[in-house]
């Protein structure tokens, strides 16, 4: 990333040349800010209007000094939780300001849909997001600082800690997704807009951001039509002012992995692997029990102790060749995870802003650097980002006014070719047993150390430019227009390439093998364009893809407002269009000249692929405010919109909604308790319909052939391309609507130090892309899915705000969220009903399973159950002394699944949810003369998983072992060499599925509690600035998940999923514990 450094000292030149600003004479201005009570207050704001760069803090003493230039200069005095005031300066004599505490979440502006409103005016489900949950501490993303701050805003990261790794979110729950080989299905992804147009909250620089509104129901999003049916969240970006000014924020972090298991020794790893034979039927794998423990123990091991561990030559083959003793025939005690992960990583920010302008025209310019280092201690994984943001406004005239924004992010996320679905999986697979390193001194070959170092990297580059302009027409006063037009080009590419690897046989021999040994070439081309491929033992692979998104969005709209008496009256009206296209092509190349300069060279057996999408979405919408007296309130918004995933006659969709609210505390009989500190009680309710057409297939009515290459026919010097037979297709395919309901009531009392809001909703999605209809198996093909399945979800959210000033040196806040929801499909077309996928009355989540009476005591105890509830159907019929007996629940004594559908179930039951549920979050800060502290609690009050995988059960297969400490807490007779466990929370150990069935007793409790954050700053007096340079400085120390508290067996409550094909769960990269140092300056 050597350009992107060079780009960012180009940035910081271009800084300061563009510091072009002239001042007029200045004048010196003091004076003294207190409050009602006469105390003085320090750490007030003290701003020239209209001059963002030039203004002061207060002393401790609540005294300031500041130097203003204008004919009339205003200044601007801000603090939390009083009034802000504009004060003209008074020459000649010191100015003393009194400030009055306020009930600040009155007059709260909050940005919504085309535009923003008062959040007393307020009628939808709209959530103002205070950005200090992004400045106050370090984080890498927008989406980080956001967990826990909104409730319904439901964020989650299953997949770990990878440097570069995204978290999911959605609002108010999943969408269904059923996508299927023809790719349809729905997606209930909430739409992000960032300065009006489509983003990813990922790519966000946290320092650029002015404010956030996360809109929930119809009534908040339905301005945004089509594309906003589960939600938005609209990002503001910070813009320039009048006068100058520049500022730097800057960490470091040393982050530690946290949760990571570890093997257990080779002793008793040995003895849990010949346990898991002898309880199936086998017998013992690991023969020299005692050399591992005389290993162990530090004794002499006479005749062996100058071999390795055990690692010797075997007897020749029939060809005279040597080969390294197996893997089982060693006595190392190696802990894999330890080798293969550092204990620690680095990684870096630095953020650099300017902004300043004139009456006429005012700019903001940052820029962010991001390196995150990642884990591997024998190679480099990493995640490398640049972006740079200008903002510039330029008022034409009094008519007129226009803004432009200019955005690029590039990023590389590099990391080994190894490091793919399988590597964790692998990687807790090896044998503690196996030594580090052979008797040549290379990495024993069991290791994936040598695939780390010499395998190939696979490097994902990403480069995004953004355009937007916007002119604001007021040809009348409160009468605008508004035109909008906005671009953004990607262009990702990528490569990877996969090395031969050599390791040296004891008769000299060098061998090359795969990094992914036995995997033949799978060659899999999807709808996008993209292939899935392995290389064949021994082979070299090279693989290069580019792709290019083209997107512009363009909008006309007009607004007009109108106060009269008590009454205010605001119309909108507008139109939108979008268009969105993508290409990609991708080449793999299996004859690789050299592993040290690759390309792809001609030749047949390449593996190629190309494809071309796109879509397009045109609306028209209309909304309408109106309120009395800031008492009764109401909005009615419309949207029509037209999809080019649908055929024509099916493309238009027509969206009405409707909201009011009613503001009891400006009722005449409410004045009693606005004297007792009511200064808000608003009841207010909404219903709408939203259309969605993201059904995850941009051509879901057209018929579809898919090429795959031939390797049997070779025409000339090529080979030949066959074409699969046309697919079904159907042209009844149209628009999910997504219906929403919401109540909410919002509190506000003692001149808004404390706020609440509380919100009931409901959700239906009708009309969803649901499941084709059946038809006989001899029909051969699969059959196009229709708009037949509907989904409901209901929930509730809770959120409530302190906030209060003590005394002049004083203050602090608390904060907390509260949310939950439950999602069930109430339409399914599903025949079979199978437990596996989607039906009728179906909660989503649920997890179906046995439930055990208990683990049988002795053998006798296991034959007198199964004398009665025989179990032979669920496995391995060698039941005996510590194993499951588990329970019936249907009228047939066996026990068994049935045929694992609804109607026949077997003795299977609902034994849980993997939904998380009652997700909350809550925040503490302390302000205290120049020193701040805040911490961020988070987590989720209920969910139930169960993780079908060796890395939960120790051992699943003969070759499936991953044996941590938690595994060794299983059933043992007295006689074991560990000793009797029989009151053990595993049952017997085996390599069959007997006891490892989906059941009650393995449901995992994966709720949790972590204190996400702690930040301790301090800003430096003004007496202790550079006089004239630094305006304010503030250093600060921040850790992150720094404590949990869960019932989760061995996992993160937080990274515990997995990727597809890596046979379970619980496969993931480690979650970090931060610690931070950084600093903010402004100058």
């Amino acid at each position: 990333m050597k350009s992107m450094r060079s780009r960012l000292i180009i940035f910081v030149i271009c800084l300061f040349v563009l510091n072009g600003i002239g001042y007029a004479q200045s004048i010196k201005v003091t004076g003294q800010v207190i409050d009602e009570q006469n105390m003085e207050m320090p750490g007030v704001s003290v701003a020239l209007k209209g001059a963002s760069g030039v203004g002061t803090i207060t002393d401790l003493d609540g005294n300031f000094t500041l130097m203003v230039t204008g004919t009339k200069p205003v200044l601007e005095i801000s603090f939390i939780g009083y009034k802000k005031q504009d004060v003209a300066v008074t020459k000649g004599k010191p100015m003393r300001i009194v400030l009055h505490e306020d009930a600040q979440q009155l007059d709260e502006v909050v940005i919504v849909g085309f535009g923003s409103q008062k959040k007393e005016n307020l009628t939808g489900a709209v959530k103002s997001v205070d950005t200090k949950v992004l400045s106050s501490r370090p984080i890498t993303s927008v989406v980080d600082g956001l967990q826990g701050a909104v409730a319904g805003l439901n964020i989650t990261n299953d997949m770990g800690g990878a440097p570069g790794q995204k978290m999911q979110f959605n609002i108010r729950g999943v969408g269904l997704e059923d996508i299927d080989k023809d790719g349809s299905g729905s997606a209930a992804t909430p739409l992000v807009l960032i300065d009006g147009m489509e983003g990813d909250l990922s790519t966000i620089n946290p320092n650029d951001v002015e404010s956030i509104s996360v809109l929930k129901d119809a009534a908040a999003a339905s301005i945004y039509g089509s594309r906003a049916p589960y939600g938005v969240v609209l990002v503001t970006l910070k813009k320039g002012e009048r006068g100058f000014s520049m500022s730097y924020s800057g960490n470091v972090r040393i982050s530690q992995p946290i949760n990571t298991p570890h093997t257990v020794d080779s002793y008793r790893y040995a003895l849990a692997v010949n346990d898991a034979f002898s309880n199936s039927g086998g017998s013992s794998q690991i023969n020299n029990l005692n050399l591992i423990q005389a290993y162990m123990n530090g004794t002499s091991l006479p005749d062996v102790e100058n071999l390795n561990w055990g690692i010797k030559s075997q007897e020749p083959d029939k060809d005279g060749n040597l080969y390294w003793i197996g893997d089982q025939q060693c006595w190392a005690n190696t802990d894999w995870y330890d080798v293969h992960l550092k204990k620690s990583t680095y990684s870096q920010e630095h953020n650099l802003s300017m902004s300043g302008g004139s009456d006429k025209f005012n700019y903001f310019i940052s820029g962010r650097y991001l390196n995150q280092n990642g884990l591997f201690r024998y190679s480099d994984d990493k995640y490398e980002t640049f972006s740079l943001n200008g903002n510039f406004t330029m008022k034409i005239n009094k008519y007129i006014t226009a803004y432009w924004t200019t955005r690029m992010v590039l990023d590389q996320n590099s990391k080994p070719s190894i490091m793919n679905d399988l590597f964790f999986h692998n990687l807790g697979r090896i044998y503690p047993l196996v030594p580090l390193t052979l008797p040549n001194g290379e990495f024993h070959s069991s290791s994936l150390i040598n695939a780390l170092q010499n395998g190939g990297d696979q490097i994902a580059n990403g480069k995004s430019f953004s355009n937007q302009g916007k002119v604001v027409i007021e040809p009348i006063k409160d009468w605008k227009i508004y035109a909008d037009f906005s671009s953004r080009i990607e262009s990702p590419n990528d490569t990877r390439q996969f090395k031969k690897i050599y390791y040296t046989q004891p008769d000299g021999r060098v061998q090359a093998a795969g990094v992914m040994k036995d995997v033949a070439v799978k060659h899999e081309v999807k709808e996008n364009g993209s292939f899935t491929v392995q290389p064949a033992s021994g082979e070299s692979y090279y693989e290069v893809g580019n792709g290019h998104v083209n997107y512009w969005n363009f909008s006309v709209r007009t607004d007009y407002e109108k106060k009269w008496n008590d009454h205010y009256l605001k119309v909108l009206v507008g139109t939108q269009s979008e268009y969105y296209s993508t290409s990609t092509s991708r080449v793999g190349c299996s004859v690789v000249v050299s592993d040290d300069h690759p390309w792809i060279v001609n030749d047949p057996t390449n593996l190629t692929s190309e494809s071309k999408s796109e879509w397009a979405t045109l609306g028209v919408f209309s909304r309408i405010n109106y309120s009395y007296a800031n008492r009764y309130l109401v909005e009615v918004d419309f949207r029509g919109d037209g999809a080019s995933r649908f055929p024509s006659d099916k493309r238009w969709g027509f969206f009405p909604s409707f909201s009011a609210g009613w503001n009891m505390a400006e009722e005449p009989f409410f004045s009693n308790l606005r004297n007792w500190g009511w200064d808000m009680f608003k009841i207010r309710g909404s219903y709408g319909t939203l259309g969605n057409q993201n059904t995850n297939s941009n051509y879901p009515y057209f018929q579809k052939m898919y090429t795959q290459p031939m390797s049997d026919y070779v025409f000339g010097e090529s080979a030949g391309v066959k074409l699969s037979a046309p697919a079904p297709f159907t042209t009844n395919i149209s628009w999910e609507t997504v219906q929403h309901i919401n109540l909410g009531l919002d509190l506000a009392m003692f001149a808004g130090r404390l706020n609440f809001t509380g919100e009931l909703y409901e959700r239906k999605t009708k009309n969803l892309v649901g499941p084709a209809l059946p038809v006989p198996a001899v029909y051969g093909a699969n059959v196009p899915k229709t708009n037949n399945a509907e989904l409901r979800t209901r929930g509730w959210e809770l959120e409530v705000r302190w906030a209060d000033r003590i005394n002049k040196d004083l203050s602090y806040e608390i904060s907390g969220t509260l949310s939950d929801f439950k999602s069930v499909i109430t339409k399914y077309d599903s025949p079979d009903k199978k437990l596996s996928g989607y039906y009728s009355g179906k909660v989503l989540g649920d997890i179906w399973g046995l439930k055990v009476l208990g683990i049988a005591q002795s053998d006798k105890e296991m034959d007198e159950y199964r004398a009665i509830h025989d179990q032979d159907k669920l496995g391995n019929s060698t039941w005996g002394g510590g194993d499951f007996m588990y329970a019936n629940l249907d009228d047939d004594p066996a026990i068994s699944k049935g045929a694992e559908t609804v109607d026949s179930h077997g003795d299977l039951s609902v034994i849980g949810n993997s939904t998380p549920r009652f997700s909350y979050g809550f925040r503490g800060s302390v302000t205290y003369k120049s020193f701040d502290l805040s911490c961020f609690f988070q987590g989720v009050g209920k969910r139930d998983i169960f993780i079908d995988s060796s890395t939960f059960f120790g051992i699943t297969a003969p070759y499936q072992r991953t044996i941590y400490e938690e595994h060794m807490d299983y059933f043992r007779y007295a006689d074991h060499p560990l000793g009797a466990n029989k009151d053990a929370y595993y049952a017997r150990i085996r390599t069959d599925r007997n006891n490892t069935q989906c059941n009650d007793r393995y449901l995992q409790d994966a709720s949790y509690l972590r204190l996400k954050n702690v930040t301790i700053g301090y800003t430096l007096p003004q007496i202790s600035r550079l006089k004239g340079l630094i305006k304010k400085l503030r250093i600060y120390a921040s850790g992150e998940n720094l404590l949990t508290f869960t019932n989760l067996l061995i996992f993160d409550p937080e990274a515990f999923g997995s990727d597809a094909q890596a046979y379970g769960g619980g496969k993931t990269y480690p979650m970090y514990r931060t610690f931070s140092i950084g600093l903010n300056v402004m100058f």
